[in-house]
């Protein structure tokens, strides 16, 4: 039991140190809600759902904290950057999936800042993840603070929630989302490049040239990681859980920059564990909410311009 207590103290503790830039609905709900959205067509569709995913390409930048910060930001709360720079028909379709997301009046604003059926004053996910916490705390002797617990268990709200959606809404779901990446348009990396280059270029330091194949090498990384995530959505439910807790551990050796120092069957499985109650807690309203995530974010984009 001491084993398994220092073991759960150092990967919550990893776990914690990126989990507070991570996503606000993860890859698949994003997934869900543009494949949902008024698409234009097979080819414009896998462009609309990949550009969905696009604002978290700097997510997991944990060499440095502040950047990480800054790039979060700004493809989070200024995703009409894509829309402008957009000139083609695919550029237009990656940037109405880019622009969805954001977190001001997208996607993730029911996520973490206002739900419509659930956490209305806070967010489905944080509301979810403050019920999770009181159902299943964390031991008091680990010494985690509650604060710091919350930002661990958003994460595991978001992987559950992808869970039930691929067990209840679209059991294509990881099909549809590593297709996308395998198929969107080669043009998206020049479209953040001519909507973020300048402004990275600019705040980093960095030469233009470099903020290009900065740029160029976030999305590939993004590219391949969607991959294997919808990948461990294609699996019976046990293995995607088991696989998206591995990958989540995985997050927490690349935050430390070494294999963690304890046996990994017991930080998977204590992710694993905690995913299997976040299912538990939101299967009753998670379609509800995702639904009507969809309505709200579709009437956004017609009001506000947002039509190709």
């Amino acid at each position: 039991m001491k084993t398994r207590a220092v073991a759960v103290c150092i990967v919550l503790a990893a776990l914690l140190a990126f989990s507070t830039e991570a996503f606000s609905w993860g890859n698949a709900t994003h997934v869900y809600i543009n494949d949902n959205l008024d698409g234009k067509g097979s080819i414009c569709d896998a462009n609309e759902i990949y550009g969905g995913l696009g604002p978290d390409i700097f997510n997991f930048m944990f060499q440095d904290p502040v950047l990480l910060q800054y790039l979060t930001a700004l493809t989070h709360g200024h995703a009409t950057e894509v829309w402008n720079a957009a000139r083609t028909k695919r550029e237009k379709a990656l940037a109405f999936g880019f622009v969805s997301h954001n977190e001001v009046w997208g996607a993730d604003r029911t996520a973490h800042r206002a739900g419509i059926t659930y956490g209305v004053t806070d967010g489905y996910v944080i509301a979810k993840a403050n019920e999770l916490l009181t159902l299943a705390p964390l031991p008091p002797e680990l010494g985690i603070p509650e604060g710091a617990a919350a930002e661990i268990y958003h994460n595991v709200v978001e992987i559950a929630v992808d869970i039930l959606i691929k067990e209840h809404l679209d059991q294509q779901v990881g099909q549809k989302m590593a297709s996308a990446a395998l198929a969107r348009s080669s043009e998206f990396p020049h479209l953040l490049v001519r909507a973020y280059g300048e402004a990275i270029a600019g705040t980093t330091g960095l030469s233009n040239g470099e903020a290009v194949r900065f740029i160029r090498a976030s999305e590939r990384e993004l590219r391949n990681t969607t991959v294997l995530y919808g990948q461990a959505l294609m699996q019976d439910t046990a293995t995607a859980v088991n696989l998206l807790s591995e990958q989540m551990v995985d997050l927490a050796e690349a935050f430390l920059g070494q294999p963690l120092p304890v046996e990994r069957e017991a930080a998977e499985a204590l992710v694993a564990d905690l995913v299997y109650v976040a299912m538990w807690l939101s299967a009753d309203d998670f379609a509800g909410e995702i639904t009507a995530t969809i309505t709200f974010v579709g009437d956004q984009l017609s009001r506000r311009g947002f039509i190709y």
